[in-house]
Order: structure tokens, then C-alpha cells, then sequence
């Protein structure tokens, strides 16, 4: 849990996306990709987990990650959102509410 309770639905957000842009990856193994979907999602991943550290610690750069998250996101949100998987299109909309949610944080 975050040290500072106004974290709490970034963090929530940070482990959802996190999650579901690792499973996105695995369920694009052996499908053909046009853009950086699944590349982004292993960078979407890896910086939503420094996030959720960065706030779970009060870091004082926590809003600075979670600045460069919701850039990360939006980004890995379009990339995925350009396939017609549904696992692609839950990641995409994941990866959305991961950036609002960081997006409150950083501002």
C-alpha cells in the first residue's frame, strides 16, 4: 500500500496495467504485429512497476515517474489499440486509465 493515500488509485492502476500489458505480450507471441505492440507493452510494464515502488516509498520523484507513465502509456494505448485482439483492445483501454490515473499524480 502507498505511504500517501492520494497514490492509492494510481498505484491500483499501475499494478492493473502493469499486469495486463504482460499478459497482452504473451498472448501476442506468434502474431504479427505492424507497430511496437508488443515492445511497448515489455516498456509499459516496466514502468508502471517503477511507479507503483516510486509511490509505495513517497519517492521524491514519484511524480516525475508517473509523468514519464502516462507518456508511456498513452503511447503503449495507441500502439495496442491499432489491433482488433480483444486482448489488445483490454490493454489499450488498461493502459488509458494507467495514464489518467498518473497523469492526476504528476500534475
Amino acid at each position: 500500500m502507498a505511504s500517501n493515500p492520494s497514490y492509492s488509485k494510481c498505484v491500483e492502476a499501475c499494478q492493473e496495467c502493469a499486469t495486463t500489458c504482460l499478459a497482452n505480450v504473451v498472448a501476442m507471441l506468434g502474431k504479427e504485429s505492424k507497430n511496437a505492440c508488443p515492445s511497448c507493452c515489455l516498456e509499459c510494464a516496466a514502468i508502471c512497476t517503477l511507479c507503483v515502488h516510486a509511490m509505495t516509498i513517497d519517492a521524491k520523484f514519484a511524480s516525475d515517474y508517473c509523468r514519464l507513465c502516462a507518456e508511456v502509456c498513452q503511447w503503449c494505448a495507441e500502439e495496442c489499440a491499432a489491433h482488433d485482439h480483444d486482448h489488445c483492445q483490454k490493454c489499450a483501454e488498461a493502459c488509458r486509465r494507467c495514464a489518467e490515473a498518473c497523469q492526476s499524480v504528476a500534475a
